[in-house]
């Protein structure tokens, strides 16, 4: 019998291996590209990675270093880390939105976080909000609207879409904790959802920002914003682990008997 095969450094060679691959399963994976909106290295209004959406207005969402609002003028709460931040400015009726898509297989954990103020620039700090980021219905139909919304979309949903069939899940949906007016801003506020159940199949979906208005003036500001994944090992890669185990078993066996 090669007793080297049961030495020492080959039972370390086989646990290492199969302490390896068991990490390697359970690591998380980032899934948002330029969630610190620093890949630009400039102020742009097509952000790298993102999407934006403009309806009412236009340059009213960007990657910004703006230490007040480029079209409304009042503060802002500058980047939470870093130079830039994500920005939706609205300065007229109108609905903005920045979003992402992302595709992931099964998951056993998923996190989503990001910081995020809103600053609410109307006469009375009321949030109206509604099933809708249709602005237009304030004229058309006699419904206010002043608020902010974060959602997880089916993908290939339409960027301004707010109905179950396009909507997986709200996350947020209100509008500030205060107003702010001139060199007054909001402070960024930490958010963290667990999307474990959510995208536990996996699948296509898109992560949006948005904020509207018909009455007044807000701004909505973001930055590190993260979602991390872990995926649900194949059956292969079970396999191997416990073959790995299971060789460590047996030279632990011979070598007792030895």
């Amino acid at each position: 019998m090669n007793k080297s095969l049961f030495s020492p450094s080959a039972i370390h060679g086989v646990l290492l291996a199969a302490l390896v691959l068991g990490s390697a399963q359970a690591s998380a994976a980032e899934l948002i590209q330029n969630g610190g909106f620093e890949a630009d290295g400039a102020v742009s209004y097509s952000p790298i990675g993102w999407s934006v959406a403009e309806a009412g207005g236009s340059n009213a969402v960007a990657a910004a270093d703006f230490a007040l609002a480029d079209a409304t003028g009042y503060a802002t709460s500058g980047a939470a880390a870093g130079s830039y931040f994500g920005h939706i400015d609205v300065f007229t009726a109108g609905a903005f939105a920045l979003s992402q898509s992302f595709s992931t297989g099964a998951v056993s954990q998923a996190t989503l976080s990001f910081k995020m103020f809103i600053n609410d620039q109307s006469a009375n700090g009321i949030a109206y909000t509604g099933n809708s980021l249709n602005y237009d219905l304030g004229t058309n139909g006699g419904q206010d609207m002043h608020y902010a919304r974060v959602d997880i979309l089916k993908a290939g949903a339409d960027s301004f879409a707010t109905g179950p069939a396009d909507v997986v899940q709200t996350l947020y949906l209100g509008g500030a904790n205060g107003r702010k007016f001139g060199d007054q801003s909001n402070s960024y506020v930490n958010y963290t959802y667990d999307l474990s159940n959510t995208l536990a199949a996996g699948g296509n979906y898109t992560l949006r920002f948005a904020a509207a208005s018909n009455v007044a003036q807000m701004q909505l500001g973001l930055d590190n914003v993260s979602l991390q994944v872990t995926a649900v090992p194949e059956p292969e890669s079970y396999a191997m682990l416990l073959a790995g185990l299971g060789i460590i078993g047996a030279i632990s066996r011979r070598r007792n008997r030895a």
